[in-house]
């Protein structure tokens, strides 16, 4: 790891409230790079923070005024955020509808300073039975949002865009491919999102997060898919860390949480990759080890390898080019071979999951075989 990444995780402990000091020799040019490196990881307005409470530090005029817009940018868009999610949660509410906020701001509450958490999407969960009602009311309430798909298009959330912020409105929270995963996963939604709800309290407006557990086993699952599919960064994992540290707030022991989370990570093949997950959170992190359940020092080489991957902004592409053959055989075929090559690839991090992803490709494609469907159908 280079002094520049070596900078960067050091300033983001720091931002996540441990004690370490920083007080690195670097140029503009040097500090430009932080900034790069953090920006890619989602952290850049927690860093730049960091950099400007440096003493000593005689940065240019030119970076100071860089460093401060970035964070007054971070902070007009989550507040941004927060007045369309009013005028959402409203239209929603008011149609009979319970919506659940996942994700950006029910996390970005965690941290010292909110404000410095970058929130991307809005992401608002509304269940199967409203889906369609709650498509409904979001395009009445704002009617020259443009939408990317058509409501029936997307089998896991409908989306569209409020000026720059997109919403993302769910029906499910994870659409997991095997069978036996996806009836195991339904059960702790419906538990989580819909019977155990937490209200909370904003000083703009309250609203209902997912319950606490689930929520933990949540955001890990959703970074974890972002790196099978396409690649991780950092914020995800600080996020998970964040909501760990919080735990007694939310009146949940870590002995309690450490059984919920290995009795379905195991379930769903995701324990290993949990720790993985957990030695980056310690020992990259600062996060306490009695603050981290399911903590692990045998994965060390994997963990590293899959922080060089986060770091790099390592992509997943397609291992198989060309088009799909039109023959229902041939084409089931194909698509096996794709998603071997993707387990393959995703082995050299988590080979228990990469097994678990070839297994999932041959029930998945023997399911549908079995129902006649070749393609997504709808519950």
């Amino acid at each position: 790891m280079n002094s520049i990444e070596q900078t960067c995780l050091s300033l983001l402990r720091v931002a996540l409230h441990t004690d370490e000091e920083v007080n690195p020799m670097m140029q503009s040019a040097d500090w430009l790079s932080v900034l790069h490196l953090a920006a890619r990881q989602g952290t850049a307005a927690l860093i730049a923070e960091q950099i400007l409470l440096m003493p000593d530090m005689h940065l240019d005029k030119s970076l100071i005024m860089q460093l401060k817009a970035i964070c007054a940018q971070t902070m007009m868009e989550q507040q941004r955020q927060k007045q369309i999610l009013q005028v959402a949660w409203k239209a929603l509410t008011s149609a009979g509808i319970t919506p659940v906020l996942m994700k950006g701001l029910t996390l970005a509450h965690l941290y010292e300073k909110p404000y410095l958490r970058q929130c991307g999407d809005l992401d608002i969960y509304v269940g199967k039975d409203n889906y369609h009602d709650g498509a409904k009311v979001l395009r009445d309430t704002f009617p020259d949002a443009p939408r990317f798909d058509e409501e029936a298009e997307y089998f896991k959330h409908y989306n569209l865009n409020v000026g720059n912020t997109p919403i993302e409105m769910h029906r499910v929270t994870k659409v997991f491919q095997h069978p036996k995963d996806a009836i195991w996963y339904d059960r702790l939604e419906e538990d989580g999102m819909k019977r155990h709800y937490v209200v909370h309290h904003d000083e703009l407006m309250d609203w209902n997060e997912p319950e606490y557990r689930f929520n933990v086993l949540f955001v890990f699952i959703h970074s974890w898919e972002h790196f099978v599919t396409e690649s991780a960064n950092i914020r995800q994992l600080c996020d998970i860390m964040m909501l760990l540290k919080a735990g007694v707030d939310y009146g949940v022991s870590t002995p309690e949480l450490e059984q919920y989370l290995y009795d379905n990570l195991k379930a769903l093949h995701l324990l290993q990759a949990w720790q993985l997950y957990a030695y980056i959170m310690v020992n990259y992190l600062g996060l306490s080890r009695d603050e981290c359940p399911l903590y692990t020092d045998s994965c060390k080489v994997r963990s590293d390898r899959l922080l060089r991957w986060i770091i790099d902004g390592r992509m997943h592409d397609s291992a198989v080019k060309g088009k799909a053959p039109r023959n229902i055989i041939l084409r089931k075929l194909y698509t096996l071979r794709l998603r071997i090559r993707e387990a393959q690839r995703i082995g050299e991090i988590e080979p228990v999951y990469a097994r678990h992803m070839v297994v999932t490709a041959f029930a998945q494609s023997w399911d549908r075989f079995k129902r006649g469907e070749n393609t997504r159908t709808w519950e």
